[in-house]
């Protein structure tokens, strides 16, 4: 399978790196210091699932010939119209344009951008990083990739994707109902994110505090009042085990959106607790909780710009 993939950073990376071991054509569409990065050194995966290191052929820009079986995104959602314009002259008609972003607003923008192709979405289990050094660094003791078609319609490149990250010892899965899994992965992260981020502390802090405990549960509640709006609501089953994640005691777990905060750089809070409330607010829900975490990053959304 010939495979372009844009965002070489923590799970463009990781997921590319799997792919190129079990024999699939992978290219890496990079620019800048990530660009130079990948040509000196390519990709370096410090994993507890095994570490390892492979070539990375890269292009600063599509070249025009045949085109990819699959084009993956797996940018910062603040750059994906320019990823979209990026990916352009590579996407043919049977392209398959796969999406690894959090939330579920970009597979709209997908679509006004690209309103013929096939789309397919990525649901990506784990915490990556990229450091500075340019590993690719795996905080979790699991990774796994759900992949599914917007359609949901059988796809056979979707299939074929899935086929390669098992080879690749990964563990994935073919859904056939991908934006019910991307409402799950969107209410869970964006309760997260806003929790650890409006807090800036791990989730077992907050545990400790008082009112903790009530604050994640509120915030969840809010989230998931929104998806049953949508349609989109999660399962009983995974609610319980969300639930039960947000409110273990003594917990480190904080959410990629803090460690961004932590850093220093730009986040992707509005397309997560930005879009959440705009939802809210279309279907009338009272969502105060949602509206502090969202003032609250806006802010440090300014003094980073």
């Amino acid at each position: 399978m010939k495979i372009l993939i844009l965002g070489a950073g923590a799970v463009g990376g990781y997921v590319g790196a799997k792919l190129q071991t079990a024999g699939a054509d992978v290219v890496f569409l990079a620019r800048g210091r990530r660009l130079d990065r990948l040509s000196e050194q390519g990709l370096i995966i410090d994993s507890p699932l095994g570490s390892f290191s492979t070539p990375a052929r890269t292009t600063s820009a599509p070249h025009r010939g045949p085109p990819p079986d699959l084009i993956v995104i797996a940018c910062k959602s603040p750059a994906l119209d320019d990823a979209l314009e990026a990916i352009a002259p590579a996407v043919g008609p049977a392209t398959r344009i796969l999406s690894f972003l959090n939330g579920v607003a970009q597979l709209e923008t997908m679509h006004r951008r690209f309103p013929d192709a096939e789309l397919l979405g990525g649901v990506a289990h784990g915490a990556l990083t990229l450091r500075d050094d340019g590993t690719i660094a795996h905080l979790s003791p699991f990774f796994s990739a759900i992949v599914g078609p917007v359609s949901g319609h059988s796809d056979p490149v979707a299939e074929s994707l899935i086929a390669l990250l098992s080879k690749a010892e990964t563990d994935a899965r073919l859904s056939h109902d991908i934006r019910q899994d991307l409402w799950n992965k969107f209410v869970f992260l964006t309760t997260l994110a806003g929790a650890t981020c409006l807090m800036r502390a791990s989730i077992g802090t907050i545990l400790a505090c008082a009112d903790g405990e009530r604050f994640i549960v509120q915030l969840l509640d809010e989230c998931l009042a929104v998806a049953r709006a949508e349609g989109f609501a999660p399962d009983e089953a995974s609610m319980t085990a969300y639930r039960k994640t947000l409110t273990e005691p003594g917990s480190t777990q904080t959410s990629s959106m803090f460690r961004d905060v932590q850093s220093g750089r730009q986040t992707e809070a509005d397309h997560i607790l930005g879009d959440m409330l705009r939802r809210a607010t279309h279907h009338g829900i009272d969502a105060p909780l949602l509206k502090i975490v969202n003032v609250h990053l806006q802010c440090y959304e300014a003094t980073v710009a």
